[in-house]
């Protein structure tokens, strides 16, 4: 049992990191997405 939860903890620590990986990349092209968005009301008017 002591090692399932071990294995347990050590795999969502795993997805913890990798979920990282991908918010990142995905935080990055919203910014530029509201950046553009942004940009592009400014000069509108």
């Amino acid at each position: 049992m002591k090692l399932l939860m071990e294995s347990t903890r050590s795999m969502s620590l795993l997805v913890l990191f990798n979920m990282d990986r991908f918010l990142v990349p995905l935080l990055i092209i919203a910014a530029l997405f509201l950046a553009g968005a942004l940009f592009d009301y400014a000069t509108e008017f």
